[in-house]
């Protein structure tokens, strides 16, 4: 039987046929086009320059249009353009530049205009990854809130709603489209959910929701699941988050891919991380065993 290489050994070999000069690629530059500095981006970019290649870094909210369409131009075919975030993809998606570029970390609602043959790599990390984590950290919960803007998650939500089904839980549903709409949302939850498991939505989980999310969360011990990592440490009960670096370092690797003339489908990016806080767990009165335990991260403890 032969073997099935996974997503991270797959950068790996890539990565190292690229060093050895089995892939016929030169890329003369890599320019990472950073839609913020927040730390997933900062980590994202680590896993680009550890790479070994020359790598020139621009951040969007520094750089005007003008200048990031100069940089963009002098960058020919023989570079590769990693745009980390909807921001940086929807800018360079405006400029003109003959580099193979590779979206990274960006929303499936960003609607921006690129060529059939660019590479995307969403922020979502897939629903049935979610799932086997709700499986095993929450095993007892069986009613599944999904809070959603149907402006920005509509596909989202529906596609998050039918997976759950298909595994056995019951999905309710609620929309959110705008901030005033949140307080009634949650309390159609409560009472009626096990617990509230985060989509990627702006709306719904903006830095400022934090507060209301959480203190329904406590007040009604329903365990609250996060989009990422900032928000365990912010008290949510758990996330699955990318491993950034390793993130990072695939979306080099597709742009290297891509630019060999290798146009076959890759294999998905698979390496993410699992974060639990231990201090919303004793409060929420959820407990984990110690092989659990073992497979995650903790903060808060």
């Amino acid at each position: 039987m032969r073997k099935r290489i996974g997503p991270a050994a797959w950068c790996e070999l890539l990565l190292a046929a690229v060093a050895l000069g089995a892939v016929p690629v030169q890329a003369q530059r890599v320019l990472v086009v950073s839609s913020g500095d927040s730390p997933p981006y900062r980590q994202a970019l680590a896993g680009i320059q550890k790479q070994g290649l020359a790598v020139e870094w621009l951040l969007v909210s520094n750089t005007d249009d003008a200048a990031l369409g100069a940089v963009l131009a002098r960058a020919g075919r023989d570079s590769v353009i990693v745009t980390l975030g909807g921001r940086a993809s929807g800018a360079v998606a405006r400029s003109s530049t003959g580099a193979t570029v590779v979206k990274c970390m960006v929303l499936g609602s960003d609607d921006n205009k690129v060529a059939p043959s660019t590479p995307v790599v969403p922020l979502e990390i897939p629903i049935e990854t979610h799932i086997h984590w709700l499986k095993r950290l929450l095993p007892n919960a069986r009613t599944v809130g999904l809070l959603y803007d149907p402006g920005q998650s509509a596909a989202r939500a529906v596609d998050a709603a039918a997976a759950l089904t298909r595994a056995g839980y019951q999905p309710l549903l609620e929309t959110v489209r705008s901030p005033s709409a949140l307080p009634a949302a949650l309390g159609r939850l409560t009472n009626n959910v096990d617990v509230v498991h985060a989509i990627a939505d702006t709306t719904v989980f903006a830095p400022e929701h934090s507060r209301a999310l959480l203190l329904f969360s406590f007040r009604n011990v329903i365990p609250l699941t996060g989009p990422n990592e900032a928000w365990v440490r912010a008290g949510a009960l758990y996330a699955v988050d990318w491993d950034y670096p390793d993130l990072g370092r695939y979306c080099l690797a597709l742009g290297l891919r891509q630019l060999s003339g290798n146009r076959t489908a890759p294999p998905p990016p698979g390496k993410t991380r699992v974060i639990v806080n231990m201090r919303s767990a004793e409060q929420l009165r959820v407990q984990w065993d110690t092989e659990t335990l073992r497979l995650v991260e903790r903060v808060a403890e």
